[in-house]
This record gives structure tokens, sequence and C-alpha cells, in this order.
């Protein structure tokens, strides 16, 4: 058994968490009943709200990455770290590589012209770890994919690789959430929440042009946009955001009907908002992206026993329609939306939605998703095809394959030199004395 996890947060860990933080604090948790964690973080831990015993609070930074490696027995991390730290891809340590967000799919949303980078971080974090952790079986089968094209399923590794792709899906917690203050001041609205970001790859536009038509109707509704500025200072505010604030200006609607609440709202008030939601909403458009997401706004929203109102593609929209927590639209639907968020409104329709909610939120709790991490981590071995040579992970195949093919080359120049055609008889007499 592997005793010492450090846990390497790519995102800030303050009292406002957006995805990857939550997570990583989430696993963390979940972990230190079992290990000796450490929870290593980009920023000061002065800035973290709360600290949990016996959890090893630290920032990491190239002053200290090589100590806190050398440390540990088991290091999980994700995204541009690998990259950032080169340490990590000289570790004769245990890595399980985070792959449960596809960053390239989100770049090509935004046509990123980094998306070589991005292919490239994802592609060395491949072939060098020894697990792989997904968020669905959507994402696992894209990895396999990913995997037997760079080589990393071979004669060494077949029998083994299903094991060392885990699924790890975001998670909700255990405890259902308590209102410690108020969330919104809107009494007797029909609240419908969006809860994050307003990313390219999303549709609020599609949902806002949906409440200028209800309006007329159902004077009381709301929709609130909870996420407007990231908690990391790096990441500026899209241009689909844009949009959708000048959106909702042209039809009058900014911050009267449609509300852009400023900032990011911290992890220990999430739950305030969410109580005083009627209706948890996500919009998004039939991508690639959405085809293998998971969008953690989803379980929220499961967390606070919301019903649902999102567009189809993504796996969490199969669930929804499964256990009969919402209502599924299509993409870019205006009408499905109006007819989704009337029949939400109905209170005798609502109530069949609750069921079906609570039930999914159970499949979801942090102590239930991350048990398979937990086996993982306590049976957690290198990769078969991997070993350590000369202070550097490379590949039993990739690697040695490409070193035969240097000393192939070196022996063919050496047998068409003069002095290999010169002592070839003293080789002949050695063979035919031996």
């Amino acid at each position: 058994m592997s005793n010492s996890i450090l846990i390497l947060s790519p995102d800030v860990i303050t009292e406002r968490m957006a995805g990857p933080a939550i997570r990583y604090w989430e696993f963390a948790k979940a972990l230190i009943d079992s290990f000796q964690v450490t929870l290593a973080i980009p920023n000061p831990v002065s800035q973290v709200p709360v600290v949990i015993e016996p959890i090893n609070l630290v920032q990491h930074k190239h002053e200290n990455i090589d100590k806190l490696i050398q440390q540990h027995d088991i290091i999980i991390f994700q995204g541009f770290i690998f990259e950032h730290y080169p340490a990590l891809q000289r570790t004769d340590k245990i890595l399980i590589a985070d792959m449960y967000d596809p960053v390239p799919l989100e770049g090509l949303e935004q046509g990123s012209l980094d998306i070589d980078n991005q292919v490239n971080m994802m592609n060395s974090q491949l072939e060098k770890a020894d697990y792989f952790l997904c968020a669905s079986e959507r994402q696992r089968d894209l990895w396999l994919g990913h995997l037997l094209a760079l080589g990393r399923i071979n004669l060494f590794t077949y029998q083994q690789i299903q094991q060392r792709i885990v699924t790890v899906p975001f998670g909700l917690p255990d405890v259902m959430p308590q209102r410690t203050n108020m969330g919104f001041d809107h009494k007797d609205s029909f609240i419908l929440l969006w809860g994050g970001g307003i990313w390219q790859w999303f549709d609020p536009l599609t949902v806002i042009r949906a409440i200028h038509k209800l309006l007329p109707e159902y004077p009381n509704l709301k929709l609130i946009f909870l996420g407007t500025q990231h908690p990391n200072p790096t990441i500026q505010v899209m241009p689909k955001q844009v949009q959708a604030e000048t959106l909702a200006k042209e039809l009058n609607l900014y911050n009267k009907q449609v509300i852009f609440k400023s900032g990011w709202v911290p992890y220990a008030d999430l739950a305030n908002y969410l109580l005083d939601a009627n209706v948890g909403i996500s919009s998004h458009f039939d991508t690639l992206e959405t085809h293998f997401s998971f969008r953690t706004r989803i379980l929220h929203y499961l967390w606070a026993g919301k019903p649902i109102i999102t567009t189809s593609g993504d796996v969490l929209a199969d669930e929804i329609i499964a256990n009969n927590a919402g209502i599924v639209v299509e993409p870019k639907d205006e009408a499905g939306w109006i007819s989704a968020i009337k029949k939400m409104y109905d209170s005798n329709y609502y109530v069949t939605c609750l069921n079906g909610v609570k039930t999914l939120a159970k499949k979801y709790c942090w102590s239930t998703v991350t048990k398979p991490l937990q086996n993982l981590c306590i049976n957690a071995s290198l990769a078969p095809d991997m070993v350590i040579e000369n202070g550097v992970r490379i590949s039993k195949t990739k690697d040695w394959e490409h070193e035969y093919s240097i000393l192939k080359d070196k022996v063919e120049i050496i047998e068409k030199s003069n002095s290999w055609r010169i002592t070839e008889p003293l080789r002949a007499m050695r063979r035919f004395l031996g």
C-alpha cells in the first residue's frame, strides 16, 4: 500500500473556487481517512478559508516541487502542471493524470490558437503517467483511443489497461445543503439559475430570448447568471458573456428579469443561492465538447434538490431523462425552452421531478464517486511498460524502439568501414575455433 499522496491543484483554492479547485479540495477530504495527504495549491495558503486537519496544505512552486515529489508515493495532477514542473516527468513515483476535462475541445470552441500546445500537454501525460482519471464512460473511451494511438496499449499493458483508466466523476457534498445566509433577494419570483460561468461552448442567448417571450404571461420569471468572473484572475470574461449581456440590454431585461451577479460566489455560500432557485438550467450547443463534457453545475442543482432544464448531448442529460429529474431540450431550440419553462412552472409537474432529482443526487455524492480513486491508491503500481532510466520516465516500447534504431544505424556504419572488412578473417577464424 502507498501511504502518502500529493494532490497538485492547478487552480486557486480560496473562499471562491471553480470546478478544478473544488474537485481537488474534495479529493483531499475523501482520501485523508486512509492516507497521508498533501494538498498543494498555486496560491498562498493564507488565502484558504478553512484548514482540514490533518491535511498538509502547501503552496506548490519551482522552489519546493522536487522536495514535495520526493516526500510522497503517489502524485495526482491535472493539466499544464505536468509541463510546468518537468520534475514530474523524471520521477519514479506513481503518477495519476486527471483527464476529466478534455481541454483541447474547449480550446477549439474558443477558436484558440494554442491547440497544438494543449494537445501536446495531453499527449505528454498519456505517454508518461501510470493511471488516468476520467469523468464518464464516454471520456474513458476517448482516452482509450488516445492511449492506443500513442502506443501505451501494448503487450506490457494490454491485460491491465482497463484497470488503469478509472472513472471518477465530479461529485456533490454528502451533507444536504443548509442555509447559512440569504441568497437572492427576489421574493415571489420563479428563479431559473445559471450556476456557473458563461463559456464559449454555452448558449445563454436562446434562453434569454425564451424568457423575453414568456414574460407577458409569466411576469415573475427571473433568469440569474451566478458566475460572471472566474476566481482565477488569469481567466478573462469570454465573448459569449458579453453577447449575453448585450442581448439582455437590447431586450430591456438587463438586471431586471435577466440578472448577472458580479464576481463569483464563495463555495461556502453557494448553498444559499441554490436553495433560493426554483430550477437549475444549462444550455449548450451540439458539439464534440458537449459530447465528452461533464457539467459540474448540474451536480450543484442536484445537491440542492432542484429540477433541471438542460440541452441534450452530454451524459448528464441522458441521466436526467432516465431518472425523470427534469426536462431535456434540443440545442438552439427556443420553442423547446419556452415549452420546458412553462411545464416546470406548473407546480403539479414540478413535484414529479423531485424524486428523480434525489435518486440522481445519491449516485454522485463525493463519498461514492471517490471510492474507485481510494481503491486505486491502495493498489497502485508503476505502469508495466514504464521504466525509469537515467532519471527519465521512458516506455519499454516506444522509447526503446528509437534507441534500437540508433544502435542499428551505428552497426551498419561499422559494418561498412575498412577496419571491419580488414578484420573479417580474424572473426571467421574465431567462429571456426569456437
